[in-house]
């Protein structure tokens, strides 16, 4: 494995795929209710999430081995927090104001009555959802029931914020920093026990970190992946794979949601990145690969955004498309809700909101200039 290898196409890939296929069990199913196995199949885009902790889990390695090994510095968890909350800032305002003044300018057009319905907390609201402590008011381990009236997946950002800011600590002590893990992902498992969790404040990270540790370790095993490229230890891997995957399945169509499946799916995607993990270079120079690395450009705005603007395409594909919403909401819904989430991403995301400021500032300034130079 190259140790200086910046960009890992399968994980970039595998990510547009999980933020699609997680767009579409958050959003298909409420018109697929009649279409039994493709609505199991949808939903087992669930695992999205879990795949997202490994894959952060994953780049967090990465500039973990480089700190630790002196190639950067310790501001890693800093610039980290610093990019996913500008982002969930930007997602927030969306929420909040602009997509709700879309909502309202459409529906002009449509009554000719200008209502505006924004869904604006009280100020102590707005501060738990700024600061993310929101999730810490969530009534049960269902996190995303803290954010829902808003938009369910933000706890994640408020989990992997604790998650970064652990690992800045983690990393202050070099010489324990594996030891801190180790012992954090054990504790990790403990929380598959209920009597457990209780013990802990509901919203803390804890339970969520044993799908962050497999990422990480999925990092460390490729680093050591040339000890284990013997036929035999490949053969048992490919067997355990198939045989959680089959597991996993399983225990999806039987409807199990807790955090053990959730734990189980994680290492599943772990351990099929890990096997799949030669065909690396491979995937930029395919049909299908390059697609997906496309998807995997954009797949944080996806997983973050797609909630947001689903009511606001509803609007239109409801009312112009002439075909039920069964047939209309795969082929023409959930694609235009992709669409905004890379026009989103390519608007914020990518230059981002610092390259706005800043051409704005020269703007700014220039016509002060112009001004100046016209003045007799």
């Amino acid at each position: 494995m190259d140790k200086t290898k910046k960009h890992f196409f399968l994980i970039d890939s595998f990510r547009g795929i999980a933020s699609v296929w997680l767009a579409a069990f958050h959003i298909l199913p409420s018109y697929l209710s009649e279409s039994g196995w493709l609505l199991s199949l949808i939903e087992f885009g669930r695992i999205g999430t879990d795949f997202f902790f490994v894959a952060s889990g994953f780049v967090s390695a990465i500039a973990c081995y480089k700190i630790l090994n002196s190639y950067q510095n310790s501001e890693f968890t800093l610039k980290r927090m610093k990019k996913i909350y500008s982002l969930y800032l930007y997602s927030l305002t969306l929420a909040l104001f602009v997509v709700p003044f879309l909502i309202s300018l459409v529906s002009f057009l449509k009554s000719q009555e200008l209502v505006f319905e924004f869904n604006i907390p009280t100020l102590y609201e707005l501060f738990l959802y700024v600061s993310l402590l929101k999730v810490f008011t969530s009534e049960t381990w269902s996190l995303h029931q803290a954010f829902v009236n808003i938009n369910g997946v933000y706890w994640f950002i408020a989990v992997m914020v604790q998650i970064y800011l652990f690992l800045g600590v983690a990393l202050r002590f070099k010489q324990k920093f594996y030891i801190i893990l180790t012992s954090t992902f054990f504790l990790s498992l403990l929380c598959l026990v209920e009597g457990f969790r209780q013990h802990l404040p509901v919203g803390l990270f804890l339970p969520h970190f044993s799908k962050f540790f497999i990422g990480m370790a999925l990092y460390f095993f490729i680093l050591k992946r040339p000890i284990h490229q013997k036929h035999l230890v490949t053969s048992v891997l490919v067997v355990t794979c198939i045989s959680l995957l089959g597991l996993v399945i399983y225990l999806h169509i039987n409807e199990f949601k807790g955090y053990g499946f959730r734990l189980l799916s994680a290492l599943t995607v772990a351990l099929f990145l890990y096997l799949l993990y030669p065909l690396d270079s491979l995937i930029k120079n395919s049909i299908a690969g390059k697609a997906t690395l496309w998807l995997g450009r954009f797949s944080f705005s996806t997983y973050l955004n797609h909630v947001i603007f689903w009511p606001f395409i509803y609007m239109f594909v409801s009312n112009l498309i002439p075909f039920p919403l069964s047939i209309s909401a795969p082929l023409v819904l959930l694609p235009l809700v992709i669409l905004c989430c890379f026009i989103s991403h390519k608007f914020f995301d990518n230059p981002g909101l610092s390259y706005y400021l800043k051409h704005l500032k020269r703007f700014f300034f220039a016509g002060l200039n112009r001004i100046s130079s016209l003045r007799p």
